[in-house]
């Protein structure tokens, strides 16, 4: 949670976290720009020709011990005719954290909103 901000003598904005299980001791001031995603909701299956080759996206990439959101760029598509169970298109991914690039589907992909 955001506890405060600031603005640093270079103009650039910084807040005060707290992340949840940790105290005021573990405080951190984060700049804004670089550490703060805006918000991001899960694309709907009418929404996959809204994925464009070279776009951002935030992915869920699942192992075995967790599953976390990581933004990523879309390196292809293979778009696909939808059926009862909605969007059936291929997504090529890579992953701006550690490179790794995998194929997923529309629902492990949320738009990043502003």
């Amino acid at each position: 949670m955001f506890l405060s901000h600031r603005v640093t003598s270079s103009g650039e904005t910084e807040v005060c976290v707290r992340f949840v299980g940790f105290g005021a001791e573990e405080d951190e001031w984060v700049n804004v720009k670089k550490a703060v995603r805006g918000r991001s909701i899960p694309f709907e299956h009418s929404e996959c020709c809204k994925v464009m080759v070279g776009g951002l996206v935030l992915c869920l990439q699942e192992r075995r011990d967790q599953s976390i959101y990581y933004d990523a760029h879309v390196l292809e598509i293979e778009r696909k005719t939808h059926d009862i169970r909605g969007c059936r298109c291929l997504f090529f991914i890579r992953y701006d954290h550690d490179s790794s690039e995998e194929t997923v589907r529309l629902r492990r992909l949320c738009r990043v909103l502003g």
